[in-house]
């Protein structure tokens, strides 16, 4: 829901499911917007999975977004730490924290990273 969110927002066409997408489609991109539930104050299973299949590259870019009910434990340093094992420079990171997530909640974290594109 939050990637179709930031899709529609930033008029972005290509949103694939990291469960189901070939980690080598990535590196025809220059920038990664990654996303993930928390699970147990750490990134899901599939996206530290993904991320450590994903081709060596140099120079690319990430933004990562996570959602949670209460913390985000360390999931955004886990990711970065691999991301960068894979030469992907991270820079925003934003979080959206809700029981029931609403379009709503997003406006927020998506003002960001429309402003971190626009740099």
């Amino acid at each position: 829901m939050f990637a179709e969110a930031i899709s529609r927002a930033l008029d972005i066409p290509d949103v694939y499911d990291m469960t189901t997408t070939e980690p080598s489609t990535i590196s025809e991109y220059d920038l990664l917007i990654l996303g993930t539930p928390v699970h147990g104050f750490n990134p899901s299973k599939e996206s530290i999975s993904f991320v450590e299949s994903l081709p060596e590259t140099e120079g690319k870019k990430a933004i990562l977004f996570i959602t949670c009910r209460l913390w985000k434990g360390s999931t955004f340093g886990k990711l970065k730490k691999e991301l960068k094992k894979k030469g992907y420079s991270t820079g925003l990171c934003v979080d959206v924290k809700a029981k029931e997530f609403t379009e709503d909640d997003f406006a927020g974290a998506i003002n960001k990273l429309e402003k971190e594109l626009k740099k």
